[in-house]
Formats: structure tokens, C-alpha cells, sequence
């Protein structure tokens, strides 16, 4: 099954494929409420526990098909996580690693809703928590679902960067992010973590 990847005015639009490898869940990370506050994005990505759903897979099943060049990519650090956005309307867009060998992408849910119910289809339960100490207030428990949850996803991005498949990504041109990374300044930095 294949699922729609959208910016919120529509110039950036994609596709994600094989939904049925990726792994929906909830990072509760002062990293991604810093992201959330640099694009001014917070209410719409965050929920009240501080919580961003997002939906990781690899790289290899994310493609754009339109508007590639409003694509961004910001990074809170000299060697932070690379965090892509479209430029025109500051959707948040994914994750990746500095390393293009780890061929992982975190997708946030607010470039894979423009259709609600087919996002519920899509990825139909939450499957995994991320960084609970750091929400707001003591989210769900999972039990052992985060440990069942990353032996299956670790693998896959193992296996992708042992049989070459990362070279098949829309982030990267020969290890190189397709787009100029914006580090954040000190106080670009002071003003995102401000209140997370």
C-alpha cells in the first residue's frame, strides 16, 4: 500500500511506499519540540504531552514527485539529526541521520495527513514510544512493544545499508544532503528550546 506525502499549501507532494515496513509512533524529545518551535509549528505537530507522532521506515520508499525544490533542511547541531521541512509553508517533513549509510527516515504525522482516515489505514495503532521522560506528564506504557517493535525495524535499516539500498533516497546525492543544511545559530538555538 502506498500513502500520500503532502506540505499543508500542497506545493510539495509525495509518496510513501511499503507502508506495511513502517512503524508508526510518538517521540517525546525536547529535540523535536525545538524543531516543531523553529518552523512555529508547535501546536499543530505536538499533542498535549509534548508528544510528535511520526512514521519511520527507510529511506528508499519516500519519493516527491512535485515541488521537490521547496524542500529544506535544518539542524539544531554541528552534528544533530538532519531535519527536512518544506520550506513554503514550514510543514515538518522527516528525520534523517547525517549518514546516508542509515538509511532511516522519521516522517512526521503532519505531512501524512491530508486525509485523515487513510492515515488510520495506513498505519492503523501506535507502536512505539520515544524519550517518554521527556513528555509533559507519563504518557501510555508499552510493555515490551518498543523492544519487539525495534527488532523488527532495526534489522530493515541494517540489511539496507549492507545491500546498498540506502543509495536510493531523496535526501542525499552520493552521501551529500540534496539541499544546504542550515545550522542553527546560539540564539536560534536559545529561542527553538525555549519553553519545550
Amino acid at each position: 500500500m502506498n500513502h500520500r506525502i503532502e506540505c499543508q499549501c500542497g506545493a510539495l507532494q509525495g509518496e510513501l511506499s511499503e507502508t506495511n515496513r513502517a512503524v508508526r509512533g510518538v517521540c517525546y524529545c525536547k529535540d523535536c519540540r525545538a524543531y516543531s518551535n523553529f518552523l512555529g509549528k508547535k501546536s499543530e505537530i505536538h499533542d498535549e504531552l509534548g508528544g510528535a507522532e511520526f512514521v519511520a521506515t527507510q529511506s528508499r520508499y519516500v519519493t516527491f514527485a512535485r515541488g521537490a525544490e521547496n524542500l529544506a533542511c535544518v539542524s539544531l547541531s554541528e552534528k544533530g539529526a538532519l531535519r527536512w521541512y518544506a520550506k513554503c509553508c514550514n510543514t515538518a517533513i522527516g528525520n534523517t541521520a547525517r549518514d546516508w549509510k542509515l538509511p532511516y527516515v522519521g516522517l512526521v504525522h503532519s505531512c501524512l495527513k491530508a486525509e485523515p482516515a487513510a492515515y488510520e489505514r495506513s498505519f492503523p495503532r501506535i507502536q512505539m514510544r520515544v524519550s517518554p521522560e521527556s513528555a509533559h506528564a507519563k504518557p501510555p506504557g508499552m510493555g515490551l512493544g518498543n523492544m519487539f517493535t525495534l527488532m523488527t525495524l532495526i534489522p530493515r535499516i541494517m540489511k539496507g545499508r549492507l545491500n546498498g539500498s540506502y543509495k536510493t533516497t531523496p535526501f542525499f546525492t552520493t552521501g551529500t544532503p540534496v539541499v544546504d543544511v542550515k545550522e542553527l545559530s546560539p540564539a536560534e538555538r536559545e529561542t527553538a528550546y525555549s519553553g519545550v
